[in-house]
């Protein structure tokens, strides 16, 4: 039997579920479990019924300045022999919750203590997955695994889907056209199978020295999408330090810039979607050794199962 430390932050409760999968499966070997939901001082609403107030989280997620959280309660002393962090993906970044834990001095738990990680997005989840991994690396944990987890449809259908039940709670199709919101029942089936399989594990090692899910489907890198989401990440970013200077001439300036981004944001897919069809053949070409290395980096440390040049 192994002690394992789950944490986890869920505003819409997908993470939630995913979180108790591996609970489930973990605790079914004999495990014992201690899971902990991080929750911030202030709750962040779901769903969040103002395109205002949703996009105004967006510059702190994007620079890393997240407001506090609760004091997690687990003992941050205590000999656990792995460390499970499920986290979503806001903004290309982790959900500020999460990175406000990295604050905490209950971060110290990590310190040498091997961590598998679970990342829930809409699709692009990669430099939210790079965050997590640079601020496990600063708290000195030892990154075992990386677990990708994304929402039911094409990247395409989920810049409609997602937003929709995010702001309004409905996540049936829409329009006969776009796909349920949120993790599909295929999915959820995956990971309760690489659960398994790391319980399983576990149970078999003494002390986990490496991965505990190499050669399993924990990571599937979208080759067509590293291109557009670094374009992305740029974007958000310089947009983050935008709104949040004017943020320092008052509250009303900021609410411009926020605005200013989320049309930013439209226009943004309505052109750089198009672009995007026409440059992926092209990036592939001139690109593939680039994309190879960069999807190898994304993928550590678990790996890919197979290759994969969707």
């Amino acid at each position: 039997m192994k002690r394992i430390l789950l944490i986890f932050y869920s505003q819409s409760g997908e993470a939630d579920r995913i979180a108790t999968l591996f609970h489930e499966e973990m605790a079914g070997v004999g495990h014992l479990v201690t899971q902990v939901r991080l929750r911030p001082e202030a709750d962040y609403p779901y769903p969040w019924r103002s395109i205002h107030r949703f996009f105004d989280v967006m510059p702190e997620t994007q620079v890393g300045e997240p407001p506090p959280i609760r004091r997690p309660a687990f003992d941050a002393d205590a000999d656990y022999d792995l460390v499970i962090l499920v986290t979503p993906v806001w903004f290309l970044s982790p959900a500020l919750p999460v990175q406000g834990f990295f604050r905490r001095p209950e971060a110290r738990v990590l310190r040498d203590r091997p961590v598998l990680t679970v990342t829930v997005s809409r699709a692009m989840w990669q430099n939210g997955s790079e965050t997590v991994k640079r601020l496990l690396a600063g708290a000195g944990a030892r990154h075992i695994d990386n677990v990708v987890v994304t929402h039911a449809g094409s990247p395409v259908a989920t810049l409609v889907s997602t937003p929709r039940t995010l702001l309004s709670g409905r996540n049936g199709r829409f329009l006969g056209i776009f796909p349920e919101a949120g993790v599909a029942g295929g999915d959820h089936a995956r990971i309760r199978a690489l659960a398994a399989v790391a319980a399983e594990r576990l149970a078999a090692t003494d002390q986990v020295s490496g991965s505990l899910l190499a050669g399993e489907p924990a990571v599937a890198i979208r080759r067509w999408l590293i291109g557009p989401e670094l374009l992305g990440w740029y974007a958000f970013h310089g947009w983050a330090h935008f709104i949040r200077a004017l943020g320092r001439l008052g509250a009303v300036p900021r609410a411009v810039g926020v605005w200013g981004f989320a049309l930013f944001l439209v226009a943004m897919i309505l052109v750089g979607l198009p672009l995007t069809l026409i440059g992926t053949p092209i990036l592939h070409v001139a690109g593939r050794g680039w994309l190879d290395r960069t999807a190898r980096r994304l993928a550590a440390p678990t790996g890919e199962a197979v290759s994969a040049n969707a």
